[in-house]
C-alpha cells in the first residue's frame, strides 16, 4: 500500500515537472507587419589591471669573513653545600591514638543491645571514627553499620558517649587526638 503510494506520487510530481517545462510563452507583436526589435547593448571592455610589483632582489653582499677569536677559559667551579633544614611547623590535624588508656567505660553493655535486633537474634558491628577532645570525651560519627537499619549505629554512639579516655599529648599539653573505634554486637 505504501509503495503504492509513494510510486503514484513519483507519477504525479514527474507530470508536473514536464507540464512545466513544456509551458511555452506567447508574446504579442506591436502590430502585424512590425519585426521585433530586440535592443543590443554594448558592455565596455574591463580595464586592465595594474602591473603587480615585484621586489627586487637585494643588492649582493660580501661574503662573510671568519674571525679567530680567543676566549678565556671560565673559572673553575667550586662546589658548595648548604645545610637546608626544613621546618613544618607542628603537625596539622588531630593525632592519631591507637593505644588508648581508658578512664571510664560503660559496664553493660547488654543495656545498649537494640531491642528489636535483640528479639531476633541479630548480631551487627559497628565502626566509629571518634574525635577526642582535650578533657578525654569522644565526639563520634557512624562510618560503616553491618547490618544497617537495625539501630547498632545509634546504638554504638550511645556507647561511645559513655566512655572517656587520657587525651593525646603532644610537648607536655592535651590535643585533640582522632580514634578509630570498633563496637561489635554479639549475643551470647
Amino acid at each position: 500500500m505504501r509503495a503504492t503510494s509513494v510510486a503514484a506520487s513519483a507519477v504525479f510530481i514527474g507530470l508536473a515537472v514536464f507540464a512545466a517545462f513544456s509551458v511555452t510563452i506567447s508574446l504579442q507583436t506591436q502590430g502585424a507587419d512590425s519585426p521585433f526589435v530586440i535592443p543590443v547593448f554594448q558592455e565596455a571592455a574591463p580595464e586592465a589591471p595594474p602591473p603587480i610589483a615585484r621586489p627586487q632582489a637585494p643588492p649582493p653582499t660580501a661574503p662573510a669573513q671568519e674571525t679567530d677569536m680567543a676566549v678565556a677559559d671560565p673559572p673553575p667551579q667550586t662546589e658548595t653545600t648548604t645545610d637546608v633544614v626544613f621546618d613544618f611547623g607542628p603537625p596539622v590535624g588531630p593525632t592519631e591514638i591507637t593505644n588508648p588508656r581508658w578512664l571510664r567505660r560503660p559496664q553493660s553493655l547488654a543495656s545498649y543491645y537494640p531491642r528489636r535486633a535483640l528479639a531476633r537474634d541479630i548480631s551487627g558491628l559497628v565502626v566509629l571514627d571518634c574525635l577526642v577532645d582535650t578533657n578525654g570525651a569522644l565526639n563520634c560519627a557512624v562510618v560503616a553499620e553491618t547490618p544497617t537499619n537495625w539501630g547498632f549505629g545509634e546504638a554504638a554512639l550511645r556507647i561511645a558517649q559513655d566512655h572517656r579516655m587520657v587525651p593525646a599529648m603532644r610537648d607536655g599539653q592535651a590535643v585533640q587526638g582522632r580514634y578509630r573505634m570498633r563496637v561489635p554486637f554479639e549475643l551470647d
